[in-house]
Parts: structure tokens; sequence; C-alpha cells
């Protein structure tokens, strides 16, 4: 019974596949032409920097940095510890990194007292690492990331980073891996690294580079030097050996990781309501005691909204007649053609032409793709929120 329930389970599962690979062929760019690629069609091996690369990734180490904390839960002063990396992102001193760098372990409270040190540039010069004490301005628990500003009244001239497109990222491309691990001393390190697939619902890219304790908040670029994630998390595989068989495991055999970044477009995100919520406060007459920058009551809170699932009709644009078999599916917005990297989620109409799309998505802005025998391709930029009703699409017949 056990090897018959696992061979339905593995026929399950291979059905399941090849229907996505079935939607993906099926949805089409505009003007008709079918267009799957596989997302393993390229064969590109990780590349070497040319000269000018490697001077710009050497510009976006010199935004990262090293967060100090300490606690101070008792009244007794002690000595700061290195708790992880962050990333300048702005000029003005804000700072990105993981939510979880800032709270105390077990814990859903922040660290008395965060502080950044940016080291000297060059590292050669034999200055000593300057620190800043930075402030919590926004936080996003779900995503696991926040924004600190440097505490500073004259807060100015940081090398920030250059976020990049982290949505149009591909297989096998390069990333270059910055950060301050807690095994590679007190100097910053860097390894190189290959985008290994995206969870685009999820809101990760994964990765096969080096993401060991303290590279959690640092930086992943490209080779432009353009921030493209933010290391996260690492899940790793390992198997149990029992070296005396007494049915016990003594020890580990190492099989390998994946590690887990946050898109920077999470943070561009983060960047645009820290904007809106300056201009609101810029918009307030200041007392005459505001001096200095005053640390906020209260950060900005960035939570997800829930995700929404699509459903909706499809119908013919010359009689109204619904249409059932279509294929209809979400990429991401300006995709101009489907592919497994950019196909969110899909489904099919049933015999009264009505579909539910199989993954629910978060609301934003994507590109809706339809397909039906004996009709043109559908594409339409749509809008889709906890306020979207069923979505009506109308195909037009071949010629």
């Amino acid at each position: 019974m056990r090897k018959r329930a696992a061979g339905m389970n593995r026929r399950r599962l291979a059905s399941t596949a090849a229907l996505a690979v079935w939607a993906a062929a099926l949805l089409v760019a505009p003007g008709g032409r079918a267009s799957w690629q596989s997302p393993l069609q390229s064969t590109d091996k990780k590349s070497e920097l040319s000269a000018e690369a490697r001077e710009r990734v050497r510009q976006a180490v010199a935004a990262v940095g090293l967060i100090l904390v300490r606690r101070d839960s008792d009244g007794q002063e002690r000595a700061f510890r290195p708790r992880g990396s962050a990333v300048i992102v702005r000029s003005d001193g804000v700072v990105v990194t993981n939510y979880h760098v800032i709270a105390e372990d077990r814990a859903d409270r922040l660290y008395d007292e965060i502080y950044f040190s940016l080291p000297s540039k060059p590292p050669s010069s034999g200055q000593a690492s300057k620190s800043y004490r930075l402030q919590v301005v926004a936080v996003n628990k779900a995503h696991d990331l926040a924004l600190l500003q440097v505490a500073s009244a004259d807060a100015a001239g940081f090398p920030a980073i250059e976020i990049g497109d982290s949505r149009a990222i591909k297989l096998l491309d390069d990333l270059i891996i910055i950060g301050f691990p807690e095994k590679g001393g007190a100097t910053v390190t860097v390894n190189t690294a290959l985008v290994e697939g995206t969870d685009l619902l999820g809101n990760w890219i994964k990765t096969d580079g080096r993401l060991i304790h303290g590279n959690s908040g640092g930086a992943a670029v490209n080779s432009e030097g353009k921030l493209i994630g933010i290391p996260t998390k690492v899940l790793a595989d390992r198997q149990p050996v029992d070296k005396d068989g007494d049915g016990f495991p003594d020890d580990y055999k190492w099989l390998g990781a994946v590690g887990f970044l946050r898109p920077a477009y999470l943070v561009d995100s983060m960047l645009a309501q820290l904007r809106e919520q300056e201009t609101r406060a810029s918009s307030t007459p200041p007392s005459k005691s505001d001096e200095t920058r005053a640390a906020p009551t209260e950060a900005v809170t960035a939570e997800p909204a829930p995700p929404v699932t699509v459903r909706g009709i499809v119908k013919s644009a010359s009689d109204g007649k619904t249409i059932a078999g279509a294929r209809v599916g979400l990429t991401l917005l300006g995709s101009l053609e489907v592919t497994a990297n950019n196909l969110l989620t899909w489904g099919g109409t049933n015999g009264d032409g009505e579909f539910e799309l199989n993954k629910p998505v978060p609301p934003g802005r994507y590109t809706l793709k339809a397909k039906a025998i004996s009709y043109e391709a559908f594409t339409a930029d749509v809008t889709i929120d906890q306020k979207s009703g069923p979505l009506v699409i109308e195909l037009r017949p071949s010629p």
C-alpha cells in the first residue's frame, strides 16, 4: 500500500508540473505567438567581473556597514556586540537591515542602543571605523526588514548604494554578497553567487552564495553595483549519520544550503512610505525646541496587505457568449512574454466561462493574459486589490 501511495503521489506531482508548463505554453505574447521559455535555458556559468564592474562593486562595498547593539534592561551597561550588517540607501544616513538584526533573540523587543559602524575608506588608511547611533524609522516585520536613520542633525554625505531592478533578475544571473559575517572577522567580506531561483509571491530570491551568521541585513548587488536583495535567511540540508549503529544520530552529513534574499523592491516601497511620512511631518511647523533631529515616537509600520484571489469571466467580444476552456494568467507588470520566471498565477475557465486563479497574489499592478482556441490573444495591465471585483475578459475571434 505504501509503494502504491508513493507512486500515486509521484504521478500527482508530475501531473501538476505538467499543467503548470501547459498553462505557461498556452498564454501568449501580443500578436498570438506562443511564448514559453524554460527557466534553465541559459547555460552561462559564473563570469569574471570586468575591471569596470569590480570598481562599481567596490563603491557598493563602501555603503555596507556593521550593526552593533547593546541592551540595558537591568541598568547595567554592557559592551556593544556585532549583530549583523546594514546598507546605506540614502545619503542622509538612512540604512536598511533585517528586523531580526535589531530585535532581541526570542523577543519582539528592539535593542536599547543600535549603532552603525562604517569602515574607513580606504581600509588601509589606518583610520579607525566610525560609528553612528541609529533610530528606527520604519519596520516591516512580515518581510523581516527595517529602515533606520543616523541620529544626528548634520547627517549627510554618506556613500549610499543605488537600488537596482530586482524584478528583472533571471536564473543564473551573477550576484555579489557583501556583509560582515561573524566568522569573517571585523572587516567586510565579499563572495560571488548565482541566482538559483525566485519566489515572486513569497518575495524571495534564492541564491547559492555563502550566507552565514552576520551576513543578515547586508547587500546582494549585481555587476553594476546596484542593490538587488538583502540577505535574510538560510535553509540548510543535512543528513543524520549513525556511526555506531545504535539507531541514534551521532553526527550530520552536510548536504548544502539555499540562501534567501529579500528583493530590493521591498526596500524601495518602504523608502517611498518614509518619504510620505517626512513630507507630512515637514508640513507641520516645528517647535522652538526642535534644534536637533529627535527620534520618532513610533516608527512607520509597513505591513503588507493580505493577498487577493483573482476571479472573473471570459466571454466573446462579438456576441457576449461565455468561453469555456480559456487559459488565464497574471504576470509581472509589463511582461511581453510568459515565462516560468514571470508567471505568478494561472487558471482556466469552466463550462460557464468562469475562472479562479490557483494562487492569491499581493495587491498591486500586473499584466493579465488570456488565450482560447479560435480567439486572439488578450493582454492588459490591471490593478488587483481587496476592492477589485471579478475580472471581465473579452476575447476577439481570430480572423
